[in-house]
């Protein structure tokens, strides 16, 4: 399986980047032609990113993310999947030739009525018998990497629930994986990805 990922902070610049976007018409290039101030810096950032990822991954092709139905980036005519995410001041990119999704957050406090609302109860007897900081952000960056990978909300009816063996939290889930790369200080990454295509 071919897995690429990078995480950066914010380019201060994204006006300049947003030159790349010049002469395009489709609904992508519309929507980021619209952002400003820190909006477009997080948009151009996982532009700029998935490209570098793109170049290391298919040298000499000339990448055009655009979007599907759902909003999620995606690259016609290519064997390859991208995610963008982004939280405080990073951003996170990732390329696969396996539909991923991707999330990226700031370690940060879950109120209650959202442990209640978003997470079954097992979820939450889990995040209570641990770090519960640390616990609730992996599960709402896997709920939301899977949502991606699926071109669904977080919170609609199909919402993902993790599973557990014990107190030991699962990582596969009706044919997808999920890894959770290295992140900045203070913030935790999840990417879901389909599981390994089959030989022959």
């Amino acid at each position: 399986m071919v897995f690429r990922y990078a995480i950066r902070p914010v380019i201060p610049d994204a006006q300049r980047w947003a030159g790349l976007l010049c002469g395009r018409a489709d609904d992508r290039a519309l929507r980021l032609s619209r952002l400003r101030g820190r909006s477009l810096a997080r948009s151009m950032t996982g532009e700029l990113l998935c490209r570098e990822l793109l170049a290391k991954l298919r040298p000499g092709e000339n990448p055009c993310l655009l979007e599907d139905a759902s909003g999620r980036p995606i690259l016609p005519r290519s064997s390859l999947f991208v995610s963008i995410s982004h939280s405080g001041s990073f951003v996170a990119a990732a390329a696969a030739d396996v539909p991923v999704g991707i999330d990226l957050q700031e370690s940060r406090g879950v109120s209650d009525s959202v442990l209640r609302r978003c997470y079954s109860p097992e979820e939450q007897r889990w995040v209570k018998a641990g770090n519960a900081r640390e616990r609730a952000i992996r599960l709402w960056t896997m709920k939301e990497a899977y949502g991606k990978l699926k071109g669904i909300g977080i919170f609609r009816g199909d919402l993902f629930c993790a599973e557990f063996e014990g107190d030991t939290l699962l990582t596969r889930y009706d044919g997808l994986d999920f890894l959770f790369p290295e992140a900045p200080e203070g913030f935790l990454f999840t990417a879901c990805l389909a599981s390994q295509k089959e030989d022959g």
